[in-house]
Formats: C-alpha cells, structure tokens, sequence
C-alpha cells in the first residue's frame, strides 16, 4: 500500500484510536477475571501499537481493509459520542454543588506518595492530591418529608495499595468526619494489596455516621487472593456488608430499603422486594460499584443509586471531557449526577486510582443533601 495521504492517515489514526478505546472500556465492564483482563490489555496494547506503526509506515497493503474499518469507525463514533454529549443536561434535581479543596500535600506539609506516584505527582497538572470536597443539595421529590435534609457521605474507589501512604486515607477519614454525615457509604475498590489490610481499622474504622455506615466491594478486590478478610475487617470496623444484600431499617421512624450490588464481578443481584406503592412507602437507596446497572435499578424502583468505578475518566480534555471510562456506556456516566425515571445516579469520581493521574479530574469526597421540598 502505497502512504497515505496525511489527512487519510490521520483519520485512520483517529478511528483506530476510538476502536482501541471502545474495547478497552468494554473490557474492564464485563466480569472477567482480573489475569484474563491483563492479558488482554497487553494483546491490545500491542495491536495498537503495531497498527500505529504500519499505517505510519504505509507498506504494509494488507492494511487497506483496516484503513476503511477505521474510517467507518470514526464516522459512527462521532454520533455515538456527539448526540449523548449534545443531550447531556444537569439533571433539575441538583440545587446547588459547594466545592472546596482539600490539598493533602498543604495539610500534612509533604506528599504521601511512593513508587510510582512519587514521580507521578510531580507531573504538571496532576490533581492527585487535591481532593474536591463538594457538598451537593438533591432535590427528592419521592424523599419522604421525615428524611428531609439526610445526608449522605459518598466516598468510592479508595484503591488501597501503597502508592498513596495511610497519611492520605487519614485525611480523607478526617475531613468525612468534618461534614457530621448522617450515613456513610463507600461504593467498592476498597483496598486490592493484602499488606494494607490492617489499614482498615485504622483508618475506615474512624468514620463516624449517626445512622450507619455500608460497603459493598468492586472489580479490583478480586486482586485479593481472599476477599473474606476484607469483609471482616471492614464489619469489625462498624461497616455493614451490602454485597448482594438488601436490608430494611428506619430513620427518623421512616423505612428505607438499602441494597448493594457488586454485579457483574461479584455475587447476586440482592433479593430486592417487589415495590408495591399500596404496601411499600420506603426510600429506595443502592449501592453499585458499576454504574452500568442502572437499567437494573430502575426496573426495581430505586430512587437513588450511589456509584463508581469510571473515576470520572481521570484525565478529561477540555468540552471533550473523558475517553477512557471502564462502562459499557462507554464515558456516558464517567461521573456526577444523572438522572432516569424513576432513579437518581450519582457517580463519584473516586479518591485515587490504580494509575496515579489526575488531569482536570480531582478526587472527589461528597456529601450528599438530600431534600424533599
């Protein structure tokens, strides 16, 4: 094949890029082992790599079909990501967003970092140690008037393995304690090395809620070569375990169905009661590390539906916002608030990640407000 022309081989590129970025998002979706998941990363990488390479090169003829495939594939992605990003609106429930910043670097006077993200933090730009502090007021119409003003603190995809020191966890714990919430809720990626477990106690076990504090776990604790110490060091530590669970309890004398999901990595889907609108006035509240079991959800009446595990796509370009997200929806619900009748989805951006960058994506700890009226 002869070189392409620069704007041909430029739009081949492209189209190669959204066809390496649709499956690397689709693949860390699915339940797939996480040995299964890296050997598949390392198969993609290289055939990306070596595309680049030829379709740079242009002697390779037997790219010609592949060239047409990118272009085809470019032209389709472009409406695929243009109509959504057209038709994304804040959803009218959210009444007001405060956003202050915690920079852990200022507070503790160093940087809690190690291996690579010792070097990574030095990166310009990079957020990693800024975590947005953001107190967001939703608006409920189906919250029941007694729960008016609940507060809910929403931390997610905390990925404990050392990169980030303890110290960076005790701020967190310190500044979800500063907000006095009324229930505490962490939606998976909890910790995935073995050698920070008895971190745990030490520094969820601090957390304090009025009503309770729930867990469920996500993708990256199926790295632990048991998950059953995890769990008990999380209940020891006054968490109660929602993972393919769902239980009733009362606040303020009003029921409130609170569920988990650890779906498609985990367990069950939790034995939902059917809703019943004569005989069943609850809040319907649950916990998904994915927020790709909205559909799930919403068949099942939730209200609200806390999430994370796309970390709001960690580097995020100007309008075009974030690219890699690990969704079945591809960057849809990378992260903050959405909403599908009859439920309200809320996607946190997560506190630190497996890859320490953060580009135009802090961290995120949020306190969430709920009113009725």
């Amino acid at each position: 094949m002869s070189r392409l022309f620069d704007s041909e081989l430029l739009l081949a590129l492209a189209g190669h890029f959204a066809i390496v970025v649709w499956l690397f998002n689709r693949m860390h979706a699915v339940g797939w082992r996480h040995a299964t998941v890296k050997k598949l990363e390392l198969a993609l990488f290289i055939f990306a790599v070596s595309i680049v390479c030829l379709l740079w090169s242009g002697r390779f003829s037997a790219l010609s079909t592949y060239v047409v495939v990118c272009w085809l594939a470019l032209l389709l992605s472009i409406p695929l990501w243009l109509i959504p990003k057209l038709a994304e609106r804040l959803p009218t429930a959210l009444v007001s967003n405060d956003t202050t910043l915690l920079d852990v670097r200022a507070r503790l006077g160093f940087a809690p970092v190690h291996g690579r993200a010792a070097w990574m933090a030095r990166f310009p730009g990079n957020q990693l140690l800024q975590i947005a502090v953001q107190r967001k007021t939703l608006h409920l119409p189906t919250l029941p008037a007694a729960l008016d003003g609940l507060t809910i603190a929403h931390l997610s995809d905390l990925h404990m393995t050392g990169q980030l020191g303890r110290e960076f966890y005790d701020c967190i714990v310190d500044e979800t304690n500063a907000l006095a919430p009324d229930v505490v809720v962490i939606t998976g990626d909890i910790l995935e090395k073995e050698h920070c477990l008895p971190w745990i106690a030490k520094t969820l076990g601090r957390l304090q809620a009025r009503h309770g504090k729930f867990f469920i776990l996500g993708n990256h604790e199926t790295r632990l070569p048991d998950i059953a110490p995890l769990r008990q060091a999380l209940v020891a530590s006054g968490f109660t375990d929602l993972g393919g669970r769902c239980q009733q309890f009362t606040i303020n004398d009003t029921p409130i169905t609170l569920a988990g999901t650890e779906l498609p990595w985990l367990g069950t889907a939790p034995p939902v009661p059917d809703q019943n609108p004569e005989t069943d006035s609850s809040f319907r509240l649950l916990l998904s590390h994915s927020p790709d079991q909205l559909d799930w959800a919403r068949q099942h009446g939730f209200h609200l539906m806390l999430a994370g595990h796309n970390h709001g796509g960690q580097i995020r370009l100007p309008y075009l916002g974030a690219l890699v997200t690990p969704s079945l929806y591809g960057s849809r619900y990378s992260g903050g608030l959405y909403f599908a009748e009859p439920t309200l989805l809320h996607v946190s951006r997560g506190l630190a990640g497996v890859h320490p960058i953060r580009l135009n994506c802090p961290p995120e700890l949020a306190l969430l407000v709920l009113k009725s009226s």
